[in-house]
């Protein structure tokens, strides 16, 4: 199995993708958006994690997010993605989702782990470094069509789990953002 680990500078802006296994439409119901956003709100306020723009999909989230100096982008996204892993078998647990937790335990099965193992993310998150302003824009601009492009909004401020509205109008989005530094 490729793994994906960040090997330049974790400082510099890094475009991810976090990818539900077997590409299930989990981020239809806004319980579970509602924990990604919570988990890179915390990472900003306790880990050291820039976030510079997101969007939520309902399989699917793309980030450009970069690290303070002293902190190990790699290591946030890890823990991020293992917390909101957790958080999301407790949800359909809770919630009796017995497909869903199926397909994940099924798809940790096939992975070789364990018994009463899951397995939420597809391995990886792909990071592209954004060594550029113009690349930076090339890959807002990706994101923030997504929803759009899906047909899922009119426009791309109306999508509430992205940052499209911060950036075209000042307003709107769930998270906080923080400015690029080049």
């Amino acid at each position: 199995m490729r793994r994906y680990k960040i090997f330049e500078n974790g400082t510099l802006p890094h475009f991810i993708t976090w990818t539900i296994t077997a590409w299930l439409p989990l981020f239809v119901s806004s319980k579970y958006c509602d924990m990604i956003v919570q988990s890179l709100a915390y990472c900003r306020a306790k880990r050291e994690l820039l976030v510079h723009g997101y969007v939520i999909m309902p399989t699917h989230v793309h980030a450009i997010v970069s690290a303070n100096d002293s902190a190990d982008l790699s290591s946030i996204l890890r823990d991020s993605r293992k917390y909101t892993a957790r958080e999301i078998v407790n949800q359909l647990k809770e919630d009796g989702n017995v497909l869903y937790d199926w397909v994940f335990r099924d798809a940790a099965r096939k992975d070789g782990r364990p018994e009463g193992s899951y397995r939420v993310w597809q391995a990886g998150f792909h990071p592209e470094t954004l060594e550029s302003e113009k690349f930076v824009l090339q890959k807002l601009e990706y994101m923030h069509n997504n929803p759009l492009r899906k047909g899922l909004i009119e426009k791309q401020e109306h999508w509430r789990y992205s940052s499209a509205g911060l950036y075209l109008n000042g307003s709107g989005g769930l998270l906080e953002l923080d400015a690029f530094e080049f």
